[in-house]
């Protein structure tokens, strides 16, 4: 079963099937995604962006975002993070950081952060899942659809974590975020808000290019909190990537359980 890895949020509230063989260069083919958890609201989400029978079959996403590039494989959320001075990554067991990181607690949630965000919708239609629909949510004079997430006990890092995808009435495509962090294990009762822009059909797929933090307070979304976090080069692919690539180098740090 593929593994649900959902995010603690509170490092960036303060900042702003399948296995592996034996052959670290080949993976066991994942069985078909059970879908049948889905809800008709999520399911029209899901359609408007390429459908997530679509997106189930892809094996490899890459992007480059924040001066980074970001190699995933999909069906097992295998992970590479590279920069100019570190790269970071999680081979299946482990996420591991090279060179050494001395705040090993945010390189930590470096490997599935932004990768989380960015691969909204799709990212919520695994097993465990529940879907809520809401009444219609009014942002900055126009009002949308409203689909709440949340998660099975025990599912993912932060299953106290909940989303409110928000989707445009006519197209049913999202166009905006609301989330909860989780602090502790207590999710905060306040919402914070991420505007979607860009979307590119790639691969079969709709994915986004830009996503825009902004304030929100008492329901109210304010100005955009700094710069859009933009993402280029996005590349799709229903080939795997080389697990070569994510097993942990000689002399990397094992920052699975930073605290331990």
């Amino acid at each position: 079963m593929k593994k649900i890895l959902l995010l603690s949020l509170s490092i960036l509230v303060m900042a702003c099937g399948g296995t592996k063989t034996e052959s670290t260069s080949e993976v066991q083919e994942t069985p078909q995604t059970n879908t049948s958890h889905h809800s008709a609201s999520i399911a029209k989400v899901f359609d408007a962006h390429g459908g997530f029978d679509n997106w189930s079959k892809l094996k490899m996403l890459t992007y480059e975002n924040g001066g980074s590039k970001t190699t995933v494989e999909l069906q097992n959320r295998y992970t590479r993070i590279e920069s100019e001075t570190q790269t970071v990554g999680f081979d299946g067991d482990n996420v591991w950081v090279y060179p050494p990181s001395e705040n090993a607690d945010r390189q930590r949630m470096r490997y599935n952060l932004m990768f989380y965000f960015y691969a909204f919708p799709f990212v919520v239609g695994d097993p465990g899942v529940n879907y809520g629909a809401m009444d219609p949510i009014e942002i900055k004079g126009e009002t949308y659809n409203a689909v709440k997430v949340t998660y099975n006990a025990g599912i993912g890092d932060a299953p106290n974590d909940s989303y409110i995808i928000l989707s445009n009435q006519q197209t049913d495509r999202m166009e905006w975020l609301m989330y909860t962090a989780t602090f502790g294990g207590a999710a905060k009762d306040s919402y914070s808000l991420i505007k979607y822009g860009g979307w590119k059909e790639i691969g079969g797929v709709i994915l986004p290019s830009s996503l825009q933090w902004y304030s929100y307070t008492d329901g109210e979304a304010g100005n955009p909190r700094g710069g859009a976090n933009l993402f280029e080069n996005i590349e799709v692919s229903q080939a795997y990537p080389s697990m070569d690539k994510f097993i942990m180098p000689e002399g990397a740090q094992d920052i699975t359980n930073p605290a331990s």
